[in-house]
């Protein structure tokens, strides 16, 4: 198995879901984009989230674009944390002032790259309640870098509980 590649559906708690996008919300009132994680664990074919991992970061805003960036040493504590905890990440979250994409820097900069993982794009600093059909929603391939799903794949991979 390559990854996460053999993951075909992400079970995931409607309460991590609320508590993700009220806490990224809370820094998007500053006009901050923010950053948050999935970390659970997988049987062949399913992962079960079961944390949502707020990282320590910094917001930027300059002229060019506003963008969030996790530092080196809370990235270490974090790959700590997940070998302690035997967990792993399987999605990154994080959210965008207006549109969800993914810009250059989401595409060379990931948190989670590992093949098969998720990146999930929320617009509009997560100001509106979560939902499926507003998120940007990516996979990491092996041979195509970050591909974007369609709503169908999305409806058909990630179930709320």
């Amino acid at each position: 198995m390559i990854g996460l590649l053999a993951i075909q559906q992400v079970v995931v708690p409607g309460r991590i879901i609320r508590d993700m996008n009220k806490r990224l919300a809370e820094m998007g009132i500053h006009r901050a984009e923010a950053f948050a994680l999935w970390a659970g664990t997988r049987t062949e074919t399913t992962f079960q989230v079961s944390a949502l991992v707020i990282p320590r970061q910094q917001a930027h805003n300059t002229e060019s674009g506003v963008c969030v960036s996790v530092p080196g040493e809370e990235l270490h504590r974090l790959n700590v944390w997940l070998f302690e905890n035997q967990l792993e990440f399987i999605a990154q979250i994080h959210t965008h002032p207006t549109d969800a994409y993914h810009s250059e820097t989401d595409d060379s900069y990931p948190i989670v790259a590992t093949v098969g993982a998720f990146s999930l794009v929320i617009p509009d600093f997560a100001s509106r309640p979560f939902s499926w059909r507003d998120v940007a929603v990516y996979r990491l391939s092996k041979s195509e870098g970050w591909v974007e799903l369609a709503q169908q794949e999305i409806a058909t991979i990630f179930r709320e509980v």
